[in-house]
């Protein structure tokens, strides 16, 4: 017979004793249990933390933005291949460290604005490298005929009038771009853009009204124009600026446009005017070159300018829009820049103003973009001879 509660004390006892067997749990030194993560074979890995960076697999390149690393913020002038010269690296990786934060990076590293801050290099301490001191090389006569600089461009040799043509771009010119100056309204900074060109041996056609030739600026381009014809031509913008086919616009007064539509007659004077003027101050005949204000062209004007010699009409197929400030929607320098050197190809007659807002700026990133393509940066005359 049982006894039952001699049962249920021996249980007791039991489950005392297996108790006490069990060694005491110490706190764990390893990650919680909610730090861990199962991973598919089944054991127990830390999660990454989040300033963790991943481990890259295999060397994809351009890498990934590094956690860490050197800031350069960018300067007027710089291109982005010259930075990633300076610190050992590629535009192609600059791209791929910045292009989140400047998403146009990723499309176009021809354009990088001032004041932005570019990752250059994962080495926090890393610092650019030295320019090597340019080697001097004493200077190499010019030839005298004809007139050319050290970039190739020449000018002064003016086709014949012959028959009346219209240009946009100059056909079978091989691979030159010819820079041309509006001067028929505001005249900031063109005394400072023409000191540019010189020397920057850098060949131009210069299209001025005769009323902004006899300012006090447009007196010292013209000057300008006399001692280099090695470099510059001058060529026709009429003598009020007006719009030769509505009528109307003028600068600096309106007053010499009213009345509507030009006669022939009218178109005639405004050039025949305006010759008179660039004649005495440049010592270059403007003649066959014009170019009519705002673009606007007809048949009949066509056919009245050549009636007095100007024959050869030249309009643009690249328009840097340089005369709109940037507070009235205009494009910056940077943007200038990637328009003229994205797009000017063979023959290129790209349209500039001398009292361009940002055209000086522009010019800077311009000159060497465009000769780095293989263009000479020349006059209409060499691209049309």
């Amino acid at each position: 017979m049982r006894h039952p509660a001699r049962v249920s004390i021996l249980l007791a006892l039991v489950v005392l004793l297996a108790a006490c067997s069990t060694p005491t749990e110490t706190a764990s030194t390893g990650p919680s249990a909610s730090a861990l993560a199962s991973t598919p074979g089944g054991t127990i890995t830390p999660s990454a933390t989040p300033s963790a960076s991943p481990t890259p697999t295999g060397s994809p390149s351009p890498t990934v933005t590094p956690v860490a690393g050197t800031t350069y913020m960018v300067q007027r002038g710089d291109s982005l291949a010259a930075i990633a010269g300076a610190y050992g690296t590629t535009t192609q990786q600059l791209q791929a460290w910045n292009a989140e934060r400047y998403p146009t990076l990723a499309n176009n590293p021809n354009v990088i604005e001032p004041g932005w801050i570019l990752l250059v290099s994962d080495d926090p301490n890393a610092t650019p490298r030295p320019t090597p001191a340019p080697t001097v090389a004493p200077p190499t006569p010019k030839p005298t005929s004809p007139p050319a600089t050290g970039s190739g461009c020449t000018a002064g040799h003016r086709v014949a009038a012959g028959s009346a043509q219209t240009f946009h771009t100059i056909p079978n010119a091989g691979p030159g771009v010819a820079l041309t100056f509006d001067m028929g309204g505001r005249m900031d900074p063109a005394v400072d853009i023409m000191s540019f060109l010189v020397p920057n041996e850098v060949c131009a056609t210069i299209f001025a009204t005769g009323i902004m030739a006899q300012t006090g600026q447009g007196q010292q381009v013209m000057a300008i124009i006399r001692a280099h014809p090695e470099l510059f031509e001058i060529a026709n913008h009429t003598m009020y600026h007006c719009d030769l086919v509505r009528g109307g616009g003028g600068s600096p007064s309106t007053s010499p446009c009213a009345g509507g539509p030009f006669s022939a007659d009218r178109v005639r004077k405004e050039l025949v005017d305006a010759e008179a003027i660039l004649r005495a101050g440049t010592g270059q005949n403007p003649q066959p070159y014009w170019r009519p204000p705002y673009g606007s062209i007809s048949d009949a004007v066509i056919s009245a300018a050549a009636s007095v010699g100007y024959t050869k009409t030249f309009m643009w197929d690249v328009d840097t829009i340089d005369w709109k400030p940037i507070s009235d929607g205009g494009p910056t320098a940077e943007q200038i820049a990637a328009k003229v050197i994205g797009n000017s190809v063979d023959g290129s007659n790209v349209l500039f103003h001398l009292g361009g807002y940002e055209t000086l700026d522009s010019l800077r990133l311009i000159i060497p973009g465009l000769r780095d393509r293989g263009f000479t940066l020349t006059s209409l005359s060499d691209l049309l001879n």
